[in-house]
């Protein structure tokens, strides 16, 4: 008999732990969710864009000066 009871608790303290843990997974998916939307708005602002990225700087420039720029840089 304590076995069983034992082993029901230990079902209903697992359940309680596993609905907090996905809540806070399900709340930590909508903020990165959220943090992703946010940074793609802000890489729509050309001066953002230049600073956030290097690709831009990059873009229009033959690849000889690519590797040269980066080889300086790094």
């Amino acid at each position: 008999m304590d076995n069983h009871r034992n082993s029901l608790r230990y079902e209903r303290l697992y359940y309680v732990w596993s609905h907090r843990m996905e809540k806070r997974f399900l709340k930590l998916i909508a903020v990165l969710c959220l943090l992703l939307i946010l940074y793609q708005l802000l890489l729509q602002i050309p001066y953002l864009r230049n600073k956030m990225t290097i690709i831009d700087h990059m873009e229009g420039t033959p690849i000889q000066n690519q590797i040269s720029t980066w080889q300086q840089n790094y």
